[in-house]
């Protein structure tokens, strides 16, 4: 895109590459950051962090450390239903290990993103966060969700 003087969409690109570059693997999780972490003054997170279990890989889409807190964003083509139960006895493991996950899926941080922060900053709140979220802009749902 650099040598090119004319690139449609080329600031949504290079935004969305940036999210690439630093973690993220889907459009799911790039819409996660943008939409509800950034758009509301939350804490960001770690994306794709590995982690082992019953001494299997897998990968966590988003982590606040801090907080105890994992969350899972989950598409349909990598979370289909018939596979509901794999994610069922990740959360299950992730409980017993210590972090609470919070899972959401496209709807819900398409269409109900400043919902999904207020949950989120709820949470990180109850765990010790003392920041101040703040309305993504005029119309945001987040205050009266909060």
């Amino acid at each position: 895109m650099e040598k090119r003087t004319r690139v449609r969409w080329r600031a949504e690109l290079t935004a969305a590459l940036a999210e690439v570059d630093a973690g993220a693997t889907t459009l799911l999780e790039i819409r996660f950051v943008r939409d509800v972490e950034r758009a509301h003054g939350l804490p960001p997170t770690a994306r794709q962090v590995r982690s082992l279990r019953g001494g299997r890989v897998g990968y966590e889409d988003a982590r606040a450390d801090a907080y105890g807190v994992v969350i899972e964003l989950d598409g349909r083509v990598a979370h289909p239903f018939a596979e509901r139960h794999r994610d069922l006895r990740r959360d299950n493991a992730a409980v017993r290990a210590g972090p609470a996950p919070l899972r959401y899926g496209w709807g819900d941080v398409t269409e109900r993103p400043c919902l999904v922060a207020a949950e989120i900053a709820e949470v990180y709140r109850r765990r010790g966060w003392s920041g101040t979220p703040r309305p993504c802009g005029a119309g945001c749902r987040f205050a009266e969700a909060a």
